[in-house]
C-alpha cells in the first residue's frame, strides 16, 4: 500500500499515538489512556481517566515535544519487551462536574494475549487512501493488566483485560463525520475490535475477532446505535470477516465520560457491557462525533 509515507510525515498534522485500556470486573474500575507526539506542531499530548461507580475523572494535557516521547504529565509509558509494557502515572485527576481533585497513582504491567492486528489486512487501496487523514498506519491488540492502582489512598490490586492502539499517520480530529472504535474482551482467548470511520467519501470498517488463537480481519461491520439524549446508551452489531463469517455481538453502555479534543471535535468514552453467543465481555466503545451533534 503505497500512501506516500514520506510526504505524510513532513505534514503538520502527523503524529504518534499510542492507547492503552484495561477494564477490571472485580474491582468495577476502567482506565484508559492515550499519549500522542505531533512532532511537526511540536505538541506532545495526553490523557488519563478513570471510571468506576464512585469516579468518573481525568486530565488531559498539551505540551511542547521534548526527547521524551513517552512520558508526560505524570504519565509514562515503557515497552519492556515486544507485547510487554509498563505503565505508569502519578498525579491528580479532576472530576469535570464538580473539579473535584483525586490524586492516583497506577503501576500497571500491560502484556498481550494476541498477534498484533496491522489494520492494512483490512482495506483496500482506496479505504486506506479515504482514511489517510485520520491514521494511514494503525495497529491493534488485546492483554491483560496486572498492577495496582491508588486513588486517594484507596488501593485496588488490578487484574483486568484490555486493548491497546498504535498509530501513526496525518491526525486531522475534524476530518472524519464521526468513527466508532469498539473493543471486548470476552477472556484470555477471545476477544474483537472494530473501527467503522465516517468520512465524506464513505465508510472504511476494520478490525479482528480474536479466536481458535487467530487474528481474524473484520472487513465489514453494521453497527446500529440507540442514543440517550445524545449518548449513545445500546447497539447491536453484526461483523464480517474475511473468511465471511458473521458474529453477532450486542453492547450497553455502562457509563461515560466526554473528551473534546478540539473545536469542532468530542471523543465519548464508555464502559460497555457485550453479549456474544451468551458469553459476556466488557471493554471500551469510543465514539468521535461533532460538537453540534448534541
Amino acid at each position: 500500500m503505497d500512501l506516500n509515507l514520506e510526504s505524510l510525515k513532513k505534514h503538520e498534522e502527523w503524529n504518534e499515538s499510542y492507547y492503552f485500556n484495561f477494564h477490571d470486573k472485580n474491582n468495577d474500575l476502567t482506565a484508559f489512556m492515550r499519549i500522542g507526539n505531533k512532532v511537526n506542531k511540536n505538541e506532545k499530548s495526553m490523557f488519563f481517566y478513570l471510571m468506576s461507580p464512585k469516579i468518573m475523572a481525568g486530565i488531559k494535557v498539551e505540551t511542547p515535544c521534548d526527547d521524551k516521547p513517552l512520558n508526560i504529565a505524570g504519565l509514562n509509558y515503557e515497552e519492556i519487551e515486544p507485547g510487554k509494557w509498563k505503565l505508569k502515572y502519578n498525579g491528580s485527576i479532576f472530576n469535570p462536574l464538580d473539579k473535584s481533585e483525586s490524586k492516583v497513582k497506577m503501576d500497571v504491567i500491560w502484556e498481550a494475549l494476541n498477534p498484533i492486528m496491522n489494520y492494512v489486512d483490512c482495506v483496500d487501496e482506496k479505504q486506506a487512501e479515504m482514511s489517510s487523514n485520520v491514521a494511514s498506519e494503525h495497529y491493534e491488540q488485546f492483554g491483560k493488566a496486572l498492577g495496582k492502582i491508588e486513588v486517594d489512598e484507596e488501593m485496588f490490586e488490578i487484574e483486568g483485560l484490555g486493548e491497546r492502539d498504535l498509530s501513526h499517520g496525518v491526525r486531522e480530529w475534524g476530518s472524519p463525520k464521526m468513527w466508532m472504535w469498539i473493543n471486548s474482551e470476552f477472556s484470555d482467548n477471545e476477544a474483537f475490535n472494530i473501527t467503522k470511520l465516517s468520512v465524506d467519501e464513505g465508510d472504511i470498517d476494520a478490525g479482528y475477532f480474536y479466536i481458535n488463537s487467530v487474528n481474524k480481519p473484520l472487513i465489514k461491520s453494521d453497527i446500529d446505535v440507540d442514543f440517550n439524549n445524545g449518548i449513545p446508551s445500546k447497539f447491536q452489531m453484526s461483523l464480517f470477516d474475511k473468511g465471511g463469517s458473521k458474529y453477532s455481538v450486542d453492547g450497553e453502555v455502562i457509563r461515560f465520560g466526554m473528551i473534546p479534543v478540539d473545536e469542532k471535535m468530542i471523543l465519548i468514552e464508555t464502559l460497555s457491557k457485550y453479549n456474544w453467543e451468551g458469553k459476556e465481555g466488557y471493554g471500551i466503545a469510543e465514539f468521535l462525533v461533532p460538537k453540534p451533534y448534541f
